[in-house]
């Protein structure tokens, strides 16, 4: 006879400064008017000092990628590609967690809220959406909408993990449509998995599923 499945955690963990995750990365980058290519890497994610805002009371989320893409005659090359930061703050009693700042311009430079929007639910259940605009002071916005619809267990190198799945969009002038799936495991702080479909300035698309390899948090 089978156990049931473990529900997901209902409470986002309070993050901390040196949090960090690792993740395998599997896809295809398909340039224009070309085939589709493999794309092969790894994307980390850590929890460090504010870099952007420098101010004592946030922290910042950061992405660095590496990335790289089979040629037609199986050479690899790799697909440089920016290290994105987002300073945020979380609510100690609701665990939110709001973006306040980011560098996803399209020269990297920082760019302010005009007022924190929730990135990371503190509380997740069946019924976990937000859909909200981040406006800025360079007078740029990103529309992002994230909603729950199911919970499954993500199986990965780090182990088993009982998750929520959300449906996730992000749209931007400087990114563009971001389409995708998170894995979410509130005790974990972040994502066992994410999935991710996007359209590169050049206009090749990219699609790749990120599973967890490791973290500091067990």
């Amino acid at each position: 006879m089978h156990e049931p499945a473990a529900c997901p955690a209902a409470s986002l963990r309070l993050l901390r400064l040196n949090d960090h995750w690792r993740y395998r990365v599997a896809g295809t980058l398909t340039p224009p008017n070309s085939e589709a290519r493999e794309l092969t890497g790894e994307i980390s994610v850590s929890i460090a000092e504010d870099r952007l805002l420098h101010r004592a009371e946030y922290m910042s989320i950061v992405f660095s990628q590496r990335f790289e893409v089979t040629e037609a005659d199986s050479s690899r090359r790799p697909l440089p590609a920016p290290e994105w930061m987002f300073s945020f703050v979380q609510e100690q009693s609701s665990g939110d967690l709001s973006i306040v700042a980011d560098n996803m311009t399209r020269n990297g430079t920082p760019r302010t809220a005009k007022m924190p929007q929730v990135f990371y639910p503190g509380r997740w259940s069946l019924k976990t959406a937000y859909d909200n605009r981040l406006e800025f002071d360079n007078g740029e916005s990103v529309h992002n909408v994230l909603s729950v619809f199911k919970q499954e267990q993500v199986e990965t190198e780090a182990g088993l993990y009982p998750s929520w799945v959300a449906r996730i969009t992000s749209n931007s002038a400087a990114t563009g449509l971001i389409e995708g799936m998170d894995w979410w495991t509130p005790e974990l702080g972040a994502p066992a998995k994410f999935a991710t479909s996007s359209s590169m300035p050049d206009g090749s698309q990219m699609r790749f599923v990120a599973t967890l390899i490791s973290s500091s948090i067990r």
